[in-house]
């Protein structure tokens, strides 16, 4: 049933982009103030069992509604899976702003070029289109991992308990990520490791969909045992498989505004596809055993 609840998933957003504007997860961020406010003072909040605290609560309500759920009448559970998965993808679906970052582009309207780029970017001051296509590209690929790739990954090992996992970490980190101190580092160190397999299987597919050849070296040569590696990995092999070249950019008219995010958009939603056959085959296999 996962393979199914993520087509069904993916279809509603790539058809529908049913959520955008109510998965901003305010009620967590109001949530995790509160309980911050009534347990600063505890000696394990500022650590890991801070990151806990704050987690235990809603991922606890997950797991005892989908077992009560299982229990009751399983087709509702994975209805619920099914809900979980589409408050934990975006905040707001990647597919459907880059198309809207590639029509900004084409009908150079810098206000709207800026406003996706410094969504891509998650920056106040937001990178120029022009001049700064490099880094926005880069950011896509993180973007991509981040609202997507990543989320999907975890939905499969872990089911509505793990999509949500990945989403509240995240939050936190994003939450956290100009504060210095031990909740804000384990915040870090969470997503850190919850983006380590996901990175590489989204590097691995970009790979696959891609320049294979310069996307596997570009992994290689950034690979490290940290996991502070994994943005790295993601990027280099992202652009190796887009076999990005900025230089074409050089001459005028030679390539136009919205050509390398065109095929950023492009691989990514082609990695998607190898992602979800390779699910289509394990299910596959796993029924025919």
């Amino acid at each position: 049933m996962t393979l199914i609840i993520l087509l069904c998933g993916l279809a509603l957003e790539y058809f529908l982009g049913v959520l955008d504007d109510v998965r901003q997860l305010v009620w967590f961020g109001r949530y995790s103030d509160w309980l911050e406010n009534k347990l600063v003072q505890s000696s394990y909040w500022n650590s890991a069992g801070g990151i806990v605290m704050t987690l235990a609560g809603p991922l606890l309500l997950i797991l005892l509604i989908d077992y009560g759920l299982k229990n009751i009448f399983s087709p509702l559970s994975y209805l619920f899976a099914l809900a979980v998965l589409l408050n934990s993808i975006g905040p707001k679906f990647l597919d459907e702003s880059l198309s809207a970052y590639v029509d900004a582009l084409d009908a150079e309207d810098d206000v709207q070029a800026r406003h996706y780029a410094g969504e891509f970017c998650q920056s106040l001051a937001a990178p120029d289109p022009m001049k700064d296509e490099q880094e926005i590209i880069e950011c896509i690929f993180v973007q991509a991992n981040e609202r997507l790739y990543a989320v999907i990954f975890w939905f499969i090992v872990l089911g509505p308990f793990g999509a949500m996992l990945y989403r509240l970490a995240n939050i936190l980190k994003t939450k956290h990520q100009d504060i210095h101190g031990d909740y804000a580092d384990s915040a870090r160190y969470l997503n850190n490791l919850l983006n380590w397999p996901s990175t590489r299987l989204f590097a691995l597919g970009n790979a696959l969909a891609g320049n294979m050849i310069e996307a596997m070296e570009a992994w290689r040569s950034n690979e490290d045992s940290s996991f502070d590696a994994n943005e790295a990995v993601l990027i280099a092999s992202g652009l190796g498989a887009l076999h990005y070249r900025p230089e074409t950019n050089a001459q005028e008219g030679e390539v136009d505004r919205s050509y390398w995010v065109r095929a950023a958009q492009s691989l990514i939603n082609r990695t998607l596809i190898v992602w979800l056959t390779a699910l289509g085959i394990m299910t596959i296999a796993g029924l025919l055993a």
